[in-house]
């Protein structure tokens, strides 16, 4: 099977699609022209229906061939996700306490430091978590209210 031969990709069709209209704007083709080839290139199945297409304007790449542009290559950025094991602030804390003061204060401000940690993590989980639970109960609320039976109009206490 030869490449005219196989199939033709979406990108591929945007591609001669673009290629005729850059050059119905330098006067290549008339609207006519450029409405007949763009049809004909959406209609496409093969490669080789848009060459021929294309085949009698000049260009420096063939738009079916193209391969996608390449990425630019961006300096080493740090990873989003985060690391295992404690923030490098709580180690530094934990290390000078241990050695301005001993080893009970540290173990006091491990605890401190590992407690004010928890509370962040409860405090950013119930931001999330909060509004959900709220909308959940006022869901069931109403839920409830709708399934009521409405009450009789004589009312009869029992004693």
């Amino acid at each position: 099977m030869t490449y005219s031969e196989l199939r033709a990709s979406d990108a591929e069709r945007e591609r001669v699609v673009t290629f005729l209209r850059e050059h119905a704007l330098l006067g290549r083709l008339t609207d006519d022209e450029l409405e007949d080839r763009i049809g004909l290139a959406y209609a496409s199945v093969t490669v080789g229906d848009l060459e021929k297409l294309i085949g009698d304007l000049p260009r420096a790449n063939h738009p079916s061939r193209r391969a996608p542009a390449p990425r630019p290559r961006t300096a080493a950025r740090p990873s989003r996700h985060r690391q295992h094991g404690p923030p490098p602030a709580l180690i530094g804390l934990g290390i000078g306490a241990l050695l301005v003061s001993g080893v009970g204060v540290a173990i006091v401000v491990a605890i401190v430091a590992v407690a004010v940690a928890l509370l962040a993590v409860v405090f950013a989980a119930s931001m999330v978590l909060g509004p959900l639970l709220l909308v959940a109960l006022l869901v069931i609320a109403i839920g409830k209210r709708h399934h009521r039976r409405p009450q009789s109009s004589h009312w009869h206490p029992q004693y």
